[in-house]
């Protein structure tokens, strides 16, 4: 299991994440797998949309290491709808 220095790690990188808008999921598990928090076939990441806030979509992430602990990134499209700039993220 990853230390909660490289998990708060890999939240602040994922917090600058732009990226295009389709590939959300697949850079936030890039991200995760960089940091050793968790390998990118441990985890599963999906849209969610109940937890939206205003503006911004989420996605949130679940590792198979870790059942209770669940990652949620909120992140914005651009004007053109093609790019996607993360907001926020946390753990739930």
């Amino acid at each position: 299991m990853s230390s909660i220095n490289n998990v708060n790690s890999a939240i602040d990188r994922i917090k600058s994440l732009e990226c295009p808008t389709g590939e959300v999921e697949s850079r936030v598990a890039d991200i995760l797998q960089e940091y050793n928090v968790a390998n990118k076939s441990e985890v599963n990441i999906y849209r969610n949309e109940s937890l939206d806030s205003v503006g911004a979509e989420a996605y949130t992430a679940n590792f198979a290491n870790n059942p209770n602990q669940h990652l949620v990134v909120l992140a914005k499209s651009g004007l053109d709808d093609y790019v996607a700039t993360v907001v926020d993220a946390y753990i739930m």
